[in-house]
């Protein structure tokens, strides 16, 4: 299993807002689990809520990843 997360402008020119998708990856088949919308609330720190977004996607990954390990240490 692969999971993985993708950050991106919305609109790409003069974005609004950065979305945050989170994807499964399973036997060559992937499946988006989470999406998370950061809207821009200050247009002059774009560069703030996009690594708020990257920082979500990557506690995100994380905690589904640890998950992922604890169940094949215990065999389920």
């Amino acid at each position: 299993m692969f999971i993985f997360y993708t950050v991106n402008p919305e609109p790409l020119s003069f974005p609004k807002a950065y979305i945050l998708k989170v994807f499964r990856d399973k036997d060559n088949e992937s499946q988006c689990i989470k999406t998370v919308c950061f809207p821009i609330r200050n247009p002059t720190l774009k560069q703030k809520t996009e690594n708020e977004a990257y920082e979500c996607g990557r506690l995100f990954v994380k905690e589904l990843m640890d998950k992922e390990c604890n169940r094949e240490i215990l065999g389920r």
